[in-house]
């Protein structure tokens, strides 16, 4: 796959490769910048399959870096720079990387790696141009990706060079990739779905165009901005976030000529969306995408196309070419043709494990007797096949996705459990908001304990909302009874909600703005973050609209809409349970 890319340089140097609204990155020079970092990374004594922490802001030198490590045959791992230290640590010990290249070195002097800086990587020179095509063997490890894990841990999914290479050439025809495309580059780097959007769109040919700080800060308004002014034809949006985008450009009948190809996934789509998104002649084509992060990204797909719609679900779709996709039952057996199961899939986008001691673990990685790869992946997701086309119905356990994010509430529980206090601790998803509900018979302050775990969690997964029960209800083996604490803790946060005020949603909106930046001055277009709000402020305005609407506000929705008509908007659609 990165020999492609450096073909691309070779036969057109020119052409713009990566941009990101304030410059644009060639061909020539992604290519020339690559070789320089893997050439010092060769020099440094890295070797074969070694891992490199990659942490920088999203850029075009990031993602010239990036393909440096795959020139130096290395794996890379990229970093947030928001990783609470706690889980920094963890990934440093499980992963071993042997260089840090870093915006941000400060965060990394106590791991011990070798740390080089961005620019001081930026000096090294790169290897002649002999052999710049060589192939490296399609089994080494290309990169690492950490997601949440059942033990409180997370872990650490290694991919292939050659699980990434399928996948590239299989997204790249899947999306009609050519080398006229603008895709835009909105997810973090530190999230596999930026593979997807990077790779298969340089080996194209096309340009990458980065979205800085991702949709968490864009309100929809502004994305459509974006996609209209830098000519994006192609977007990959979480399916929550593009839901709220579709009906922005359906209430506004705004038109993107540019546009045309909207990939969504990672979450369920809810059907309306679909329906809408196709009823409007003026929309371009619309994918569904379905996949794991231990079968590389994407593994499944649907055009859509409102006639399969079947009971409200938007199909998933068939399998990629060389994916082999079953449904089995408990034992592990193919279910009867109609009936219900997990899905099981096999072939070249399997991971070849995790890091640490049970690398792939049976439970999760059974053998296959399909000879198209050494094991399969159970994803844990619950299927039918119907008409051909696979519908996706549910967990077989209680993960949840938050904004496209896959997260086991078992880590999340197992961070808060250790706690000082707390006993035992569950975590669910009600409505947007991720709930910990904690077993403690002396008193704890909540917010110590939501303060606590994001000295370890990421920001995404520290709970939303915490409830405190002196006991949890069993069931009659002795079990947590599930349904009856979830019906508690829903109760609970009902009675901490006081019923919606009188007053209309735009004037309740408008006065808890006005209470928050402490200004009278609040207009359509007024900014949130423009005005001096910053993430605390955002945080108690959810809260405070939480407990005059009973609408289930996030602190994220904030960020995502910061404009007050922009956020105005979302709270009706959100009232009328459409996002």
């Amino acid at each position: 796959m990165a020999d492609a890319i450096l073909r691309r340089a070779q036969d057109d140097p020119d052409r713009p490769a990566v941009a990101d609204g304030h410059g644009t990155w060639t061909y020539r020079e992604v290519s020339r910048h690559a070789r320089a970092i893997g050439a010092g990374l060769r020099d440094t004594g890295v070797r074969t399959g070694d891992i490199v922490v990659v942490q920088g802001h999203s850029s075009p030198r990031t993602i010239a870096t990036l393909l440096g490590v795959l020139l130096a045959e290395a794996t890379y791992l990229v970093v947030d720079g928001e990783l609470p230290a706690g889980r920094l640590a963890h990934v440093f010990g499980e992963a071993s990387p042997q260089v840090v290249i870093a915006d941000d070195p400060g965060m990394f002097s106590s791991t011990g790696a070798r740390i080089v800086t961005h620019d001081e990587a930026g000096q090294w020179h790169p290897a002649g141009t002999d052999n710049v095509f060589a192939t490296v063997p399609r089994h080494l490890p290309g990169y690492v990706v950490y997601t949440s894990g059942t033990t409180g841990l997370p872990k650490g999914v290694v991919i292939s060079r050659g699980s990434l290479a399928w996948h590239s050439s299989a997204v790249r025809s899947l999306f009609g990739l050519s080398a006229s495309d603008r895709v835009l580059q909105a997810a973090s780097f530190a999230f596999d779905v930026a593979a997807e959007e990077i790779w298969p769109t340089l080996c194209a040919g096309a340009c990458v165009d980065i979205l800085h700080g991702g949709l968490r800060a864009m309100s929809y308004a502004e994305l459509t901005r974006t996609v209209r002014d830098r000519g994006i034809t192609v977007v990959n949006l979480p399916a929550s976030y593009f839901s709220g985008w579709a009906e922005y450009l359906h209430q506004t009948g705004q038109l993107l000529p540019s546009l045309r190809l909207a990939v969504t996934g990672s979450e369920e789509l809810p059907a309306d969306t679909a329906r809408n998104w196709c009823s409007t002649g003026t929309r371009p084509r619309l994918i569904n995408a379905y996949g794991v992060s231990e079968a590389t990204i994407t593994s499944v797909a649907f055009e859509v196309r409102p006639e399969a719609i079947v009971d409200d679900r938007v199909p998933i779709g068939t399998p990629l070419p060389g994916v082999r996709a079953v449904i089995v039952d408990d034992q592990g057996e193919p279910v009867a043709p109609g009936s219900d199961g997990q899905l099981l899939l096999s072939g070249p986008g399997i991971a070849i494990g995790c890091l640490g001691t049970d690398p792939a673990p049976a439970e999760r990685f059974p053998p296959t007797a399909t000879g198209d790869a050494e094991h399969g992946y159970l994803t844990g997701d619950r299927v039918r096949e119907e008409n051909g086309l696979l519908y996706f119905l549910g967990r077989t356990d209680d993960q949840i996705k938050v904004n496209g994010v896959r997260i086991d509430p078992g880590e999340i529980a197992a961070v808060l459990a250790g706690g000082s206090g707390i006993t035992d601790a569950r975590v669910m998803k009600i409505g947007d908001r991720i709930v910990a509900c904690v077993r403690a018979h002396d008193d704890i302050d909540p917010e110590s304990v939501l303060l606590q775990s994001g000295a370890v969690l990421p920001s995404v997964m520290v709970p939303d909302e915490l409830v405190v029960l002196a006991e949890f209800p069993l069931t009659a083996g002795g079990k947590v009874d599930m349904g009856s604490l979830r019906a508690t803790v829903e109760a609970r946060l009902a009675a901490g909600s006081t019923a919606e005020a009188q007053e209309d949603l735009s004037e309740i909106l408008r006065r808890l703005w006005r209470e928050a930046l402490g200004t009278s001055d609040i207009d359509a277009h007024t900014d949130f973050f423009a005005l001096g709000g910053d993430s605390l402020g955002a945080a108690r305005l959810s809260g405070a609209l939480r407990r005059e609407t009973g609408l289930g506000c996030h602190t994220r929705s904030v960020f995502a809409h910061p404009r007050f008509d922009d956020y105005l908007h979302y709270l009706r659609l959100l009232r009328a349970g459409r996002v």
